[in-house]
């Protein structure tokens, strides 16, 4: 991600989300790329509250995976944040990607995927999830909707509001309610 904000105009708006827009845009200038522009939109409260922690997760684990550039994860390209009176405006640029997989996969003809798209689709998908999981970066909410595929058939991962870095200390931390933990996890039947 370089140091010198991206140029761009808003072309058409793309998609919706709780806290805000998604929008297709071309850059100005530049290599005149289709990118992708998350416009977000944050209420501040008299706590200071501003930014949720996902927000801040998904931006800082986009940043690291930017050194990186791995060919099967989307690619934040700017990030902004602008506080306006009670509200803070919060803008991710990130590469345009044209479908997700499950538009991608409406748009098959029947019988369906050939088993070598099948393949191809499965092996970027893994090797994207391997370079995750080997820098200890754990999605948590790997669904069609977050597979997103370019025209030219490459597989992005996208959308890491739910992703962590594992840790030692994560690893230590129950990831199941207690009462529906097994006796041996200290589960309700242990006491």
């Amino acid at each position: 991600m370089s140091t010198e904000q991206l140029s761009y105009e808003l072309l058409a708006e793309v998609g919706e989300g709780s806290f805000g827009r998604v929008y297709k845009a071309r850059e100005i200038g530049g290599k005149q790329r289709l990118l992708a522009v998350k416009k977000l939109n944050f209420r501040l409260d008299s706590a200071g509250a501003g930014i949720p922690p996902f927000m801040i997760r998904e931006v800082a684990l986009l940043k690291k995976m930017g050194y990186f550039s791995h060919p099967n994860i989307v690619k934040l390209l700017d990030a902004s944040a602008v506080p306006l009176d009670s509200t803070l405006d919060l803008t991710l640029v990130l590469e345009y990607i044209d479908q997700d997989l499950s538009t991608y996969l409406s748009k098959v003809p029947a019988p369906g995927l050939s088993r070598g798209s099948v393949k191809d689709v499965m092996q970027q998908l893994l090797r994207g999830l391997d370079f995750l999981h080997t820098n200890l970066v754990l999605h948590r909410d790997l669904k069609p909707e977050n597979i997103l595929v370019s025209s030219r058939g490459e597989i992005k991962i996208a959308d890491f509001g739910l992703a962590r870095i594992h840790t030692f200390n994560i690893a230590l931390t129950p990831g199941v309610t207690r009462c529906r933990a097994g006796p041996q996890w200290g589960g309700c039947l242990a006491e």
